[in-house]
């Protein structure tokens, strides 16, 4: 027995150590298609792939707080909140995101007309978000004032808003343009898109701190989003599985709408472009939250991106 024991003890000293995946968490500050490629990359496996134990994390209003308390490594957050923290001087930088606001606001069906909204009562997620400057720059195409000519309410995340505004408790309230399958869903009109304004709308961002020292974790994680977006666009099919689940969905018709929305939102390579951050400081400016601001630039690091886009499709993990 002794003579059958060695050898098999010899040989498992032989062979290489199982990696283990980095365990790590993200969090995503909505449920919208915008920010929904954290769980969805998770479910299909893609972050575990690359040696990432990952945790998708919902927190609505929070990411900025629970990144810096460290209970999460990376956040998809709102760019408006992320520009205003670092100017604070919190240890932030944007690593990737989207380059628009894609908002839109509706309005409940009494509402024919932008004037109509004079007096009423209009609902946002939480003051200093997107949705809060997806609200503003919207009705200030029809010169209407934020707390001056409407009352701005903060409700809360996307299912909060479209219950206040079916209820009546809101006029108005700011949702993502790839939502527009709730505007039939729930008999709401279309007021106006800020599709084209250029503004970070959403940026995967972590502590500048933690990028130094876990380079490595950082572009396997950008990796890792860069392979969940090419598994969109490349197998629709599975996407659709999993995005019916995540949104617990059985209508077919919504869920191919939901994925045709999420296949044309993301670049290939989710990079940051300045005058997407200098649309935020020139608002901040305009609201008198900020005097100074470093250069729009000074906000981003896409090295991480364009090592990714180097070593091109498939690499191997190292």
């Amino acid at each position: 027995m002794i003579r059958l024991i060695i050898p098999v003890f010899l040989l498992a000293l032989a062979l290489p150590p199982v990696a283990q995946a980095q365990t790590i968490k993200a969090s995503y500050g909505s449920p919208s298609l915008t920010q929904v490629i954290f769980p969805l990359g998770v479910q299909a496996g893609i972050f575990e792939r690359n040696g990432l134990g990952t945790e998708a994390i919902y927190i609505a209003g929070r990411s900025i707080s629970a990144l810096l308390g460290g209970d999460v490594q990376f956040a998809f957050v709102g760019g408006p909140q992320t520009i205003q923290a670092r100017t604070s001087g919190a240890d932030l930088v944007v690593i990737g995101g989207l380059n628009r606001l894609g908002q839109m606001i509706v309005v409940h069906p009494s509402i024919r007309t932008p004037r109509d909204l004079i007096g009423k009562k209009v609902g946002i997620g939480v003051f200093g978000t997107t949705s809060d400057y997806g609200m503003r720059l919207g009705l200030k195409q029809f010169n209407l004032r934020p707390n001056k000519d409407v009352t701005f309410i903060q409700v809360g995340d996307v299912p909060a808003r479209l219950g206040a505004i079916t209820s009546g408790a809101i006029h108005a309230t700011v949702l993502n343009s790839t939502d527009k399958l709730y505007v039939d869903r729930f008999g709401l009109r279309i007021l106006t898109e800020t599709e084209n304004i250029d503004f970070l709308g959403s940026g995967i961002v972590t502590t500048e701190s933690y990028a130094r020292s876990h380079r490595e974790t950082v572009v396997r994680f950008l990796r890792s989003v860069v392979e969940t977006i090419r598994f969109v666009k490349t197998d629709p099919k599975k996407t659709t599985e999993i995005l019916a689940k995540y949104y617990r969905d059985k209508d077919e018709a919504a869920s191919k709408r939901r994925y045709d929305a999420l296949n044309g939102l993301h670049p290939a390579y989710p990079y940051v472009v300045p005058g997407a951050v200098q649309s935020i400081i020139d608002v901040l400016k305009e609201d008198g939250k900020i005097k100074d601001a470093p250069p729009a630039q000074s906000f981003l690091d896409m090295s991480y991106l364009h090592a990714i886009e180097r070593e091109g499709p498939g690499a191997a993990i190292k």
